[in-house]
């Protein structure tokens, strides 16, 4: 990968980080605002709807959205404009029938198993929509290389969503989920018009081909693998509330909306990282996405660990900050989801490698999500019972692990990359810091606790010493800058 390209990915890492940490920011605000202002029983509903509207958005225009990232960048990169925009049209045509069809299917369904009213059951068909054009419109821009203009939409509606949720709170409405409706909506607005005028500065080209049924298939793939890894995420809350009562179906929406930040710089690194991948192999560079995948499932396992041993440490302050005392006793469940996180972290630049690359190779994560997925189930049918939100949260975590592990072996073999220590002293210190975590005397704060819990954090500081020096030797050769001696 020529200096160019591989600034083009980090300036573009950036941008999507910027724009993300306000998509996150929205959803992390809009969920504590709306539990504090509610009991536990409701905020568990609101979070049960807004688990529906993302389940819907990833039945098809999650596998559409995954075309559209990976066929736009790639004829672009093979130099043929023309056939870009003819994918472009083809899915988005679809996205739009799709997203109509599963906002008023999903709006009926969760109406007749919760009893919505009118406008609850208005409001999640409008969210459902929204945002799942939200998503095949974002991922356009990516596709189109508008990074730049993507962001700086994003953050114009992402907070104007904030400003409407906090008039909503404010006024002593209920309309929760109308806020978001609105950030989405306006989105899908700005972006289908900046889309518009990129297609006339090309000369609105017309005519191009594209292998329909290549696109079709990994369309149908796409939807089946971010079902089975992204709707078994949303799906959790969905599962609570068939088996816990509501106040632990609450903490686990609570752990869900506190996850979900963590999740900013992979998927930052992940919209950077698929349409570059995907552009190198339409013009046959594999040594790119090789040291693409390496640099960044490095960067992602060095960077992200001390936070996630932090979470692990502090999860009953945090679950105190975020909804008020009573959800401290939710900190098993957070403590069980942010191991599952790590996970599903880890595996993402490996899981972009493989699907931006022949059909053969993407429907490896497919296949492996959907083995996950089904494990996870089977352990949440054996100790969701029992164990309530405990139970579904470990289900998931043990699904994610197996989801994770498969690409990441098959991407280290193929590629021939020497990660496996560094990868397991990383696991290793997610488990210790989980078992330190979970004795009785770090339940509260004393001395003897902070002590320990700062012990912890050095040894993974001493640990991961090394592997932080070889990260900033790769990122500093991919900018051009002298390594680390």
């Amino acid at each position: 990968m020529g200096p160019a390209r591989g600034t083009s990915v980090v300036r573009a890492g950036a941008l999507s980080m910027l724009a993300l940490v306000a998509v996150g920011g929205t959803r992390l605000v809009h969920g504590s605002l709306t539990s504090h202002d509610t009991d536990r029983g409701t905020y568990g509903l609101v979070g049960i709807m807004l688990a529906a509207s993302l389940v819907a958005s990833l039945l098809l225009p999650g596998g559409l959205s995954s075309g559209l990232a990976k066929f736009v960048a790639f004829h672009r990169g093979a130099g043929d404009p023309a056939a870009a925009w003819a994918v472009h049209r083809f899915l988005s045509r679809q996205a739009l029938v799709a997203s109509v069809v599963l906002g008023a299917g999903t709006a009926f369904l969760v109406q007749r198993l919760y009893d919505l009213g009118p406008w609850d059951t208005a409001a999640l068909g409008l969210l459902t929509v929204t945002y799942s054009l939200y998503t095949t419109d974002k991922s356009a821009m990516y596709g189109h290389g508008l990074v730049a203009q993507y962001a700086r939409i994003e953050l114009g509606t992402s907070l104007l969503a904030v400003v409407a949720t906090v008039a909503v709170v404010v006024t002593g409405q209920t309309g929760y989920l109308l806020p978001l409706c609105l950030g989405y909506g306006l989105f899908v607005l700005l972006s289908r018009r900046r889309l518009r005028l990129h297609r006339r500065a090309d000369g609105a080209p017309a005519g191009g081909r594209f292998p329909r049924r290549e696109v079709v298939m990994y369309v149908v793939l796409g939807s089946v693998g971010t079902l089975a890894s992204a709707g078994f995420l949303q799906g959790t809350q969905m599962l609570a509330g068939q088996f816990a009562e509501p106040a632990e179906v609450a903490y686990l929406v609570a752990a869900v909306a506190l996850i979900a930040p963590l999740y900013f710089l992979p998927r930052a690194l992940a919209l950077a990282l698929f349409p570059a991948m995907a552009s190198a192999h339409g013009a046959g560079d594999a040594g790119a996405v090789r040291r693409q995948v390496d640099g960044a499932t490095r960067a992602l396992a060095v960077t992200m660990i001390p936070v996630f041993l932090l979470g692990l440490l502090l999860a009953p302050v945090v679950l105190v900050l975020f909804g008020g005392g009573p959800y401290a006793e939710g900190a098993p469940v957070l403590r069980l989801m942010l191991c599952a996180s790590f996970f599903g972290i880890l595996q993402v630049p490996s899981v972009n490698a493989l699907a931006s690359g022949p059909p053969g190779h993407a429907r490896i994560p497919v296949a492996s999500a959907v083995l996950g997925c089904l494990v996870g189930l089977a352990l949440v049918w054996l100790t969701a019972r029992p164990m309530g939100a405990t139970g579904v949260a470990l289900g998931y975590l043990v699904g994610t692990a197996v989801t994770a592990t498969i690409p990441v072996v098959v991407v280290t073999r193929f590629h021939r990359l020497a990660w496996a220590p560094a990868l397991l002293r990383c696991v290793a210190l997610l488990a210790v810091g989980a078992f330190v975590a979970s004795l009785e005397f770090m339940q509260s704060w004393s001395w003897g606790a902070g002590v320990l819990g700062a012990g912890v954090l050095c040894v993974a500081a001493a640990l991961l010493y090394n592997d932080s020096r070889r990260m900033l030797t790769l990122v500093r050769a991919r900018s051009g800058q002298r390594p680390v001696s």
